[in-house]
């Protein structure tokens, strides 16, 4: 072994780099994932593992599993060593066009699988019975059409094996080109819209209105024929990180983002609200990729 480093950036766990010698100065990196015993479950560690298992399928660079402890029987920590995607962290989007290009293609490749028959099935954060009206919000009457709206029935929509936690900082960057796609604890079966969304609230709030749009547009330019995203999983997805009072994301700070404070947040929280709900109402069939 020559090196064992910490890695910053994940909110959930401890990451670990681990540099192995093998013969002739040739040497290989791993990643080593520590979970808190007394946070997460041993079925959780087996989840994420299968994940990153079947996530070796996609047409996109992921994390092999080498190996599992899933009942902290090595430190106490429950843990997943992995091969490491050789990349950055970039949070840099500022007029970045090939920027969201990129990023949207890079979703596309994931999202070209047919896999439907994991385990792992999509499901909200957040009920819809469980959603209430933010204090800090400056347009109630917004947030208030759009909870309406996460009653509704959900619409058909085209599902694969997803992400789940799609935004910049889960993927990574190697001479300007997306070089893998990390963080699956979180993957499972379900509509793809539902990592459009997630992705699109993330780039709202590092951006604005307006990267979120963008990016939606790469997206749909991107996608096969004929596949239809609804504004109902943007909304939807608003509403799995819906907090009171509102939280910044740790993982921003971390990668040089610290200007995103919790007054800028708000603000574009509701800016989006706001966007999304015009979004519904000119869009109640759907966006298509025609």
């Amino acid at each position: 072994m020559l090196d064992v480093y910490e890695i910053k950036g994940s909110t959930t766990s401890n990451l670990f780099g681990i540099k192995v010698a093998l013969t002739s100065g040739i040497h290989m990196d791993f990643i080593l994932r520590e979970y808190e015993k007394d946070i997460f479950t041993s079925e959780e560690i087996f989840n994420e593992e299968q994940s990153l298992n079947t996530a070796g399928l996609l047409n996109i660079n992921t994390p092999k599993v080498i190996n599992v402890d899933p009942y902290g029987s090595v430190n106490g920590y429950l843990l997943l060593l992995m091969t490491k995607i050789d990349g950055h962290v970039d949070l840099d989007i500022t007029n970045n066009h090939s920027f969201l290009s990129s990023l949207a293609e890079a979703l596309v490749k994931l999202h070209d699988n047919q896999i439907t028959d994991d385990e792992s099935r999509y499901e909200r954060y957040q009920q819809p019975e469980a959603i209430m009206i933010p204090s800090w919000t400056n347009v109630p009457e917004v947030w208030g059409k759009l909870k309406r709206i996460a009653h509704l029935p959900a619409p058909g929509s085209e599902e694969a094996f997803i992400h789940r936690d799609f935004h910049p900082a889960n993927v990574l960057w190697e001479d300007d080109c997306v070089s893998g796609v990390v963080d699956w604890v979180n993957a499972c079966t379900g509509p793809k819209s539902v990592d459009i969304g997630h992705c699109r609230w993330n780039l709202a709030m590092l951006e604005g209105v307006e990267a979120a749009d963008e990016f939606l547009c790469e997206y749909i330019s991107a996608a096969p024929k004929n596949y239809i995203h609804h504004i109902y999983w943007d909304i939807v997805s608003l509403m799995d990180v819906l907090e009171d009072p509102l939280v910044v994301y740790p993982g921003w700070k971390t990668f040089n983002r610290d200007d995103i404070t919790e007054e800028i947040m708000t603000s574009r929280m509701d800016d989006y609200a706001e966007y999304l709900l015009k979004e519904y109402d000119s869009n109640k069939n759907g966006i298509s990729s025609n």
